[in-house]
């Protein structure tokens, strides 16, 4: 792995982290855990073969110079340029407008499913594809289990129960590779321009840690049963063997030893999260009197 500052090549000529660092005591963002220290990497990918390129996630707008710079990069003679998202959320999407400005992006896919809350989906589907083709590109929408195609690459959409509602993931074949959007993301450095990577002669991951990060990005997961989230993340890792996982947020975890020990450590962790009482739930402060 080849890295320069926003610019980490995981896999030769074939995928890139593009992005910035969070130090996290002082980053004013919900999904940090207010005890978390050190530097978090926030991260896009790029794939490309040949003359195919495709960005998943955008980063975060303030390291926006940085991966516009590896957008350049690595996208430098591709014909086909687009965008797909993990989560219709800002922090993947609020780099569309400058892509579409600075490198000629024309289609964003997201993936979408029917659930039985279909008439939130629905409505929350339009609102997305509207904010995306309002920036002038087409939005299309792509069903859990569809293949897209970048060149050789085939980017498979995954639904998996470790995410808040409007959450997927992708597989890709060729390199094995799992981009999990906003899990497995629980892994620093205490300095920021340190490697991306967590390979795996590092010191052993804690549960303890991934359960602080999990809990901050989805609270639903405390006092849940957590056996259906750990049977899912089972059936996963059997069916879609991989041999990295690339979170929105935190590391890259780099070979098949350590991809086994972050799947270990966050079933762990979400059996902790389980066994926590629930917080009790109350209306803002004045709300109730608000609403008589």
């Amino acid at each position: 792995m080849t890295e320069t500052e926003g610019l980490a090549e995981i896999a030769p000529g074939t995928l890139w982290a593009l992005g910035g660092w969070l130090r996290m005591e002082e980053a004013p963002v919900s999904w940090i855990p207010l005890q978390a220290r050190g530097w978090l990497p926030v991260q896009g990918y790029a794939l490309r073969d040949g003359s195919s390129w495709l960005m998943v996630d955008t980063g975060l707008a303030v390291h926006w110079p940085l991966v516009a710079e590896g957008v350049r990069r690595t996208s430098a003679g591709c014909g086909e340029r687009r965008l797909i998202t993990t989560r219709r959320e800002q922090d993947c999407m609020n780099g569309i407008p400058a892509l579409v400005r600075e490198f000629g992006l024309r289609e964003v896919l997201y993936a979408g499913v029917l659930n039985p809350l279909d008439f939130y989906e629905g409505v929350e589907e339009a609102e997305a594809a509207g904010r995306i083709e309002a920036n002038g590109v087409a939005a299309t929408r792509i069903a859990p289990g569809v293949v897209t195609r970048i060149g050789t690459l085939e980017l498979e959409v995954l639904r998996t129960e470790l995410r808040l509602l409007a959450t997927n993931w992708f597989y890709e074949r060729r390199t094995r590779t799992l981009f999990t959007s906003d899990a497995f993301a629980f892994l620093a450095r205490a300095e920021p321009g340190m490697s991306r990577l967590r390979s795996p002669g590092e010191p052993p991951m804690r549960a303890e840690e991934a359960a602080s990060f999990l809990s901050a990005k989805m609270d639903w997961l405390i006092g849940v049963d957590p056996a259906p989230v750990i049977a899912d993340l089972d059936r996963i890792q059997e069916g879609w063997p991989a041999e990295r996982i690339c979170p929105g947020f935190g590391l890259v975890i780099e070979g098949p030893a350590a991809v086994a020990e972050a799947f270990d450590v966050v079933r762990d962790a979400l059996r902790r999260l389980g066994g926590r009482p629930r917080r009790p739930w109350s209306l803002p402060a004045g709300l109730d009197e608000v609403l008589g």
